[in-house]
């Protein structure tokens, strides 16, 4: 989407830029150098423009997918819950507790 609005905007530039230069009775010359430039700004200006959309429409379909599927979250972690509530074992007994120290033998 970046480079697609950079090249519309780079291309409506240059486009703009050569009607105009014709329409006036520019020396051909003049007319190409203005329009290439006008492309080569617009161009920068439209990548900037499509950055910004990018990032506006990816932190939307981040907040979005957060929403839908907050309920299905839930779910899954309420399950959890009850799974090992029902086996009899508590949150710090799972595969993360410590296996209990053994005792030192103590000598003759």
């Amino acid at each position: 989407m970046v480079r697609l609005c950079g090249a519309a905007l780079g291309l409506f530039a240059f486009s703009i830029a050569l009607l105009q230069g014709l329409l006036v009775n520019n020396p051909t010359d003049t007319t190409l150098i203005r329009a290439v430039q006008a492309m080569f700004v617009f161009c920068v200006i439209g990548l900037c423009v499509g950055y910004v959309g990018q990032r506006v429409l990816d932190e939307h379909a981040i907040r979005r997918h957060g929403e839908m599927f907050k309920e299905v979250d839930e779910e899954e972690e309420a399950s959890r819950d009850s799974q090992a509530a029902s086996a009899g074992t508590g949150p710090a007994a799972g595969s993360n507790a410590k296996p209990p120290a053994s005792q030192p033998n103590p000598g003759p």
